[in-house]
């Protein structure tokens, strides 16, 4: 059976994502077409560009090969472009180009980036998730593929300035720091400056494998996607830090 995932920062206490959902089946049903609609997450921090490309590269490389519609799109509106980018595996996102595709694409290779026209779907100036997204998405399970303009490229967020691009549910802070970037050894203690909205700190942390090997102190390890992770076991280490999204960081050793 075909599949589209939803992401979105519209929450689950509103009718947003219902409407996308019937938009999809009714588009598909006229067609005789079928699919499972699969929630990533509407929990997104709401406008937080950041959230939600960091869950879509948590979630989507582990589909079979799938339609990703992600409505996180704060100009929703403006002028900035609506794209549908082909992976070389065979996914399809389809959203906003403002950056959202950033880190799933340095996993699933691009092979074509695709301009929708908005004009042909007749949107409204407040919700093209309903109105341009879910239709797209639909529109690629019933021909197979999408056609249209294409672009050279996706807008991508700032990837060379260090800083926090995510704060899951525990409290871990996930900093946009590559393994590959990270150039101490197991167990070492790291001093890292936090420049947060309130002022810089600076804290100590043994950088170890996983989570439970220091129940005392701030640790920093690899996460599961190759990003360097500050944590506190069994506590939320952004609480008890005071840091926030796209703070600064850096690596004093």
């Amino acid at each position: 059976m075909d599949i589209i995932t939803l992401t979105t920062d519209f929450g689950t206490t509103e009718g947003y994502v219902g409407a996308m959902k019937g938009r999809i089946l009714d588009i598909l049903k006229k067609h005789n077409k079928t699919a499972k609609i699969v929630d990533i997450c509407h929990e997104i921090r709401a406008f937080n560009i950041y959230h939600g490309a960091y869950v879509l590269l948590t979630a989507i490389p582990y589909f079979p090969p799938s339609v990703h519609v992600a409505v996180i799109d704060p100009t929703v509106g403006s002028e900035r472009n609506s794209i549908v980018v082909e992976t070389k595996n065979g996914h399809y996102l389809v959203g906003p180009d403002n950056g959202l595709f950033t880190y799933v694409v340095e996993k699933l290779e691009i092979k074509r980036v695709i301009k929708i026209d908005e004009s042909k779907y007749i949107p409204s100036s407040t919700f093209h998730g309903r109105d341009v997204y879910a239709v797209v998405g639909a529109e690629i399970l019933i021909n197979n593929g999408y056609d249209g303009e294409e672009l050279d490229d996706i807008v991508k967020l700032d990837t060379e300035k260090k800083r926090v691009i995510h704060i899951d549910r525990f409290g871990n802070v996930i900093t946009n720091i590559r393994a590959e970037e990270v150039d101490f050894n197991l167990y070492d203690e790291i001093l890292i400056k936090i420049k947060t909205k309130k002022g810089e700190k600076i804290i100590k942390c043994k950088f170890v494998k996983s989570y439970y090997e220091e129940k005392d102190e701030f640790i920093c390890l690899i996460n599961s996607e190759g990003f360097l992770e500050i944590s506190k076991f069994m506590d939320n280490a952004s609480k008890l830090l005071d840091v926030d999204y796209l703070d600064e960081i850096e690596i004093l050793k």
